[in-house]
């Protein structure tokens, strides 16, 4: 499916206008009970300890690398309790000799049978959602018993059916699929970072189920 381009008859100004109301509307149709659901998984992975581990591919990597600095630095510095937050995007050297040594689609799973235990949070973003590698590594998470949040874009791809939590873009453009993501990582790190600062009640379902229509 080609990406739905913002209309550019109209010139720059016009253009921009209807990039940021598209996004807008993504935004407004995320599933609010959802992303309190998921407040709960990730408080709960702090509270007991547990481990995050993210991923993606080219732009959805980038804000893996980006929310690690969120999830990990800034959660050690207010809330005062380290949260283990590792991205799988992050040791180039480890990528390249999985890739050259075995296969591309091991890059993230061959890292995640270290990292991950049973009890852990696994939270794998991508545009599309039918990357192999990504795919390997959610097969990986469910061999040990971790949970899996899931972030892709167009239709959901074969990833929203895999994961415990899906969030679904829904929209044929990469780069707002990727920006609503990571205004999304951003909300759950701000989210779950006050619930700690004990400034954000509980709130929403114990648990995140299904695939939202963002």
């Amino acid at each position: 499916m080609p990406d739905l381009l913002p209309d550019g008859s109209r010139g720059a100004a016009a253009y921009a206008d209807d990039y940021l109301t598209r996004l807008t509307a993504l935004l407004a149709a995320i599933d609010r009970d959802q992303v309190a659901g998921l407040v709960d998984v990730l408080y709960g992975a702090w509270e007991r300890g547990a481990r995050l581990v993210m991923c993606g591919n080219g732009g959805s990597g980038s804000s893996s690398s980006h929310l690690v600095c969120d999830f990990q630095k800034n959660i050690w510095l207010e809330g005062g309790k380290p949260f283990e937050v590792v991205a799988l995007t992050d040791s180039p050297a480890l990528i390249l000799a999985w890739g050259n040594d075995t296969d591309f689609s091991n890059v993230f799973a061959g890292q995640a049978r270290t990292w991950l235990r049973g009890g852990d949070i696994l939270l794998v973003i991508s545009g599309s959602g039918n990357s192999p590698n990504v795919l390997s590594v959610v097969d990986v998470a469910r061999e040990v018993g971790a949970t899996t949040i899931g972030f892709s874009g167009y239709e959901g791809g074969k990833l929203a059916s895999m994961v415990d939590h899906a969030v679904v873009a829904r929209y044929p453009n990469m780069q707002l699929v990727e920006d609503v993501h990571m205004i999304l990582g951003h909300v759950l790190f701000s989210a779950l970072r006050d619930r700690i600062l004990g400034k954000l009640v509980p709130g929403g379902p114990e648990t995140a189920t299904g695939a939202s229509g963002a």
